[in-house]
């Protein structure tokens, strides 16, 4: 019911961010269904597709050791790479990960694209496209940090005038999931943060 209501509420359109634990499973499309149904990936974070306009899918490549994201335009049926480090990209892993994981959204929405695109809509079909605006970064190891900006602020990211600050980005990362709702560990770190300061410092009040 609760699903149902806020359905009811939605603004069209909207997008669907997935947990990089979905793109990990992608070295098998059986691998990679079987994970999201157990685990209900459609339930939890993808409630109707003809309300969906873009899907961003986080994704470690172990043998680069680096994380990229695929942005899927659902109207556009185009999938974006956004890589931070191209220069360092191997097409055979990212392309075979890439037919996987649209394999498995055809088939997890095997009947949603029946019912509402008559059977000639498919993930499978969608063209691939490496945008060259998406911003590079200047060493070997920014990259979540560049993936958790591209998702949180695409258009800023991908606007000529936008500089990435990578100390800054991080810090604010660091407080988002300090202040975040669902950390269960807040307090603790709170506590731990003003007694470090209160050793360090003195007394954490005097600081601007």
């Amino acid at each position: 019911m609760g699903v149902t209501l806020v359905k009811k509420k939605m603004k069209y359109p909207l997008n669907w961010y997935l947990p990089i634990s979905f793109a990990e499973n992608t070295d098998d499309p059986r691998k990679c269904i079987s994970f999201a149904e157990k685990h209900r990936i459609k339930e939890n974070y993808m409630l109707d597709l003809l309300c969906c306009e873009k899907v961003f899918v986080p994704v470690f490549d172990e043998e680069r050791s680096h994380f990229f994201l695929y942005v899927l335009q659902l109207k556009k049926k185009v999938v974006e790479i956004w890589d931070s480090f191209a220069a360092s990209s191997q097409s055979d892993w990212g392309d075979r990960r890439l037919h996987n994981l649209l394999v498995s959204l055809d088939f997890l929405f095997k009947d949603d694209i029946d019912q509402k695109y008559q059977n000639v809509w498919s993930f499978k079909d969608f063209r691939m496209e490496r945008p060259s605006n998406v911003p590079q970064q200047p060493n070997g190891y920014d990259c979540g940090v560049y993936v958790i900006k591209f998702m949180v602020a695409p258009e800023e990211v991908t606007n000529p005038d936008f500089v990435f600050d990578s100390d800054n980005e991080r810090l604010e990362v660091a407080l988002r999931l300090l202040a975040s709702d669902v950390n269960s560990c807040s307090d603790d770190l709170a506590s731990k943060a003003e007694a470090y300061c209160e050793q360090r410092f003195g007394n954490c009040e005097n600081l601007s």
